[in-house]
């Protein structure tokens, strides 16, 4: 794909897996490789989520520090703590939008990492928003909504490994928030991107003017936590739109251990 960032690449498909309910889990092995262009390529995308070319370089020459300084100190989460385990929620959050935009064509704006107030913590409201027009028929205009759970440590626990059906139950609260989070993002992007302002603003009103809603489940695991016969067990029958609701997993090795790696190459660039 022409959009595609390098890193996209590693996302190798796998064989799904089905529920014993007969739902369909599709499976990404996120597949990391030892390449010094594409980490730099990834790492430096990933800090444009919290903090804009243009916004580094204001601030550090405005507050003669350097910019790892203050990516480090008041944009990107710290290594212990809370910070570890928003690192981790983050990175799951990040890495599902890049997904969408890559394989779903969907434009997900970047406006929930970019002005916390505490940098350690999560932001409320939906976790990912996807949007997609259709030039011919409004009708078929279409917002997914993302549930994202990350277990990136080396745990084996059950709470670890239960993270899909975690995802699953938090979803349900996405029918009373995605339109908060809609106008949240919309109001953010009229003073940094008019052109996702004006995509967002179609998706203001659903009652006048329709558009299709489609949730979704993700759990983002190390390989210790991915766990098939625990995925094989959710349940997502009780789910408000459990016909339509999409589940994915992705999984990696030593996952704990990349992200760490990439926080601090993001500090660099």
């Amino acid at each position: 794909m022409e959009t595609m960032y390098s890193y996209m690449k590693y996302l190798i498909q796998e064989e799904p897996i089905i529920t014993d309910e007969g739902k369909q889990i599709e499976v990404f092995h996120l597949d990391i490789q030892n390449d010094t262009a594409i980490f730099e390529e990834w790492a430096k995308q990933f800090r444009r989520n919290y903090c804009s070319d243009d916004e580094l370089d204001e601030m550090i020459s405005s507050m003669n520090i350097s910019s790892k300084e203050y990516l480090k100190n008041f944009k990107l989460p710290s290594d212990f703590g809370i910070g570890l385990s928003t690192m981790s929620g983050d990175f799951g959050e990040i890495l599902v939008s890049d997904y969408l935009e890559n394989f779903g064509k969907y434009v997900v704006p970047r406006t929930r990492y970019n002005s916390k107030v505490n940098k350690d913590t999560s932001t409320q409201g939906s976790d990912v928003l996807g949007y997609k027009k259709d030039s011919l028929n409004t009708a078929n205009d279409e917002v997914v909504v993302i549930e994202v759970k990350s277990s990136s440590s080396n745990s084996r626990s059950f709470e670890a490994k239960n993270k899909l059906q975690e995802a699953i139950n938090h979803s349900d609260k996405d029918f009373e928030r995605f339109s908060t989070s809609i106008v949240a993002s919309y109001l953010k992007l009229k003073s940094s991107n008019i052109e996702q302002a004006n995509l967002l603003k179609r998706f203001l009103n659903i009652t006048d003017t329709p558009f299709n809603v489609i949730y979704g489940a993700v759990a983002v695991h190390s390989n210790q936590s991915f766990n098939i016969n625990i995925l094989k067990n959710v349940v997502s029958k009780h789910h408000r739109d459990y016909q339509r609701l999409r589940l994915l997993v992705i999984h990696s090795d030593e996952l704990m251990n990349f992200i760490k790696r990439l926080y601090l190459k993001a500090s660099e660039v």
